[in-house]
């Protein structure tokens, strides 16, 4: 959410609108509604002293609900989703530390505001309860959520208050932004090299040892599974293993191998089996599934005969990289040398230098080269899929108009901004003990 509130730096139309729909959508993410609607103090997060409910979780993953459909996504979103939250409360708690509390009155102008309030374009005190109440909520706590969002947005606007550019990164970042190029980039890649090469016996174990966390091998869980449509016949085979019986027609699975195969569901009732617990049953669709926790494979690292294979194509690719570096640094030479070369090249022009980024790793520093430095070959830098030397045949001066030069100052400032808050969040989470419950959000 604090991404959200950044980009609205004033108690706008728009912050307002982003925080009703927060509330009001969440209602129809999958799970029960009197289960969220009920106040609860579980916390999918403990971030010091607050608590991220499970309430506050469902409701700001359904902004992405048309994602969460992709499987592939949903960790990842549901991942991101946590670490805005823990960000959004440690923002929180250090506003209020800061006496940067938002008053009754700022809450009272944000609601008033909001036209999900209003008949004719005027607030509505009885639609505003209507509305409210409709979805669940007490006036108290939407006022409350409001509150906190807007003494979060006191801190993000403090902190982007201190973002400033001194007249050298003014200079720096006008002239890098319009400065054009014309040249090529030529690439170097793997078919440029060929690597006749056998790794000994010798090589393979030395670079298993040294690189031992390539190969560790997670915790496992092996489970056995049963699935019934009779809810008698489940039970029983529930009771057999709590009683030291075990009846056959089961399938065997291993986390986390097996994990993307499995429900939301099962994988939740897995992750609760332990040696303390090792058997359990649930409901799945029409079916009712028994688990029972066989054994757990403690973490450790993959023997060396198992994994040497993949030790080899590791050596071979390290291997390959090194002479793709070497035979890139010649081409560089070459280049400098004024000699020309047969490799393949993308040709540019009217290109700002900024964008070189976007098509290689350049740093900033080489950027600053690239514009105020008279050589014309720069790199090697790396590729997606090897590297690239890159060519300055002509650079030129764009003069830019008054409006782009203050756009383009206020999207650095902007982006300086950005960086600064997401390294102020990063020194709060340093310093604030935070414990996720994995077991309640199911990962």
């Amino acid at each position: 959410m604090y991404t959200i509130l950044h980009k609205h730096k004033s108690l706008t139309i728009a912050v307002i609108t982003v925080a009703t729909a927060g509330f009001f959508l969440w209602l129809f993410f999958a799970g029960g509604v009197s289960d969220i609607i009920t106040p609860s103090k579980r916390c999918v997060a403990e971030v010091g002293d607050g608590c991220i409910t499970l309430r506050d979780y469902r409701r700001e993953l359904q902004r992405y609900a048309n994602l969460l459909q992709n499987q592939e996504m949903e960790r990842l979103i549901q991942d991101q989703v946590l670490s805005n939250l823990i960000g959004q409360e440690l923002l929180y708690q250090k506003a209020k530390s800061l006496s940067l509390l938002a008053s009754d009155e700022e809450v009272i102008e944000v609601i008033k505001l909001d036209p999900s309030f209003s008949e004719g374009g005027v607030f509505s005190a009885s639609k505003y309860k209507e509305v409210i109440s409709r979805n669940g909520m007490t006036p108290e706590e939407y006022e409350d959520y409001i509150k906190k969002m807007l003494t979060i947005q006191k801190l993000i606007n403090l902190i982007s208050n201190a973002s400033y550019l001194s007249e050298k990164e003014r200079e720096v970042n006008l002239l890098t932004h319009s400065t054009y190029l014309r040249g090529k980039l030529y690439l170097v890649t793997l078919s440029e090299v060929s690597l006749d090469y056998k790794p000994s016996e010798r090589e393979l174990v030395e670079y298993y040892q040294k690189n031992r966390e390539l190969f560790k091998r997670p915790e496992e869980k092996r489970v056995l599974v049963w699935r019934e449509k009779d809810k008698e016949r489940a039970l029983a085979i529930y009771k057999g293993l709590k009683e030291g019986r075990q009846e056959a027609n089961y399938q065997e699975i291993t986390i986390p191998r097996d994990r993307e195969k499995l429900s939301k569901v099962l994988n939740a009732e897995i992750e609760r089996l332990g040696q303390e617990e090792r058997t359990s049953m649930t409901k799945e669709g029409e079916e009712y599934i028994v688990l029972y926790l066989k054994e757990v494979l403690p973490a450790g690292y993959e023997d060396f005969e198992k994994v040497k294979e993949k030790v080899r194509e590791k050596v071979l690719e390290e291997k390959s990289s090194s002479l793709l570096l070497e035979r890139a640094k010649k081409v560089a030479e070459e280049l400098k040398q004024g000699k020309s070369s047969e490799l393949k090249a993308l040709s540019f022009s009217d290109t700002p230098v900024s964008q070189l980024s976007a098509v290689a790793r350049v740093d900033s520093k080489d950027l600053v080269k690239i514009v105020f430095s008279e050589d014309k070959v720069f790199g090697p830098y790396p590729l997606r899929q090897g590297y690239g030397v890159l060519l300055v045949e002509e650079r030129a001066k764009k003069v830019l108009e008054k409006d782009e030069e203050k756009e383009l100052i206020r999207d650095i400032l902007s982006l300086k901004s950005e960086a600064l808050l997401t390294d102020y969040i990063e020194h709060l989470r340093k310093k604030t003990k935070i414990v996720v419950n994995k077991e309640l959000i199911g990962g």
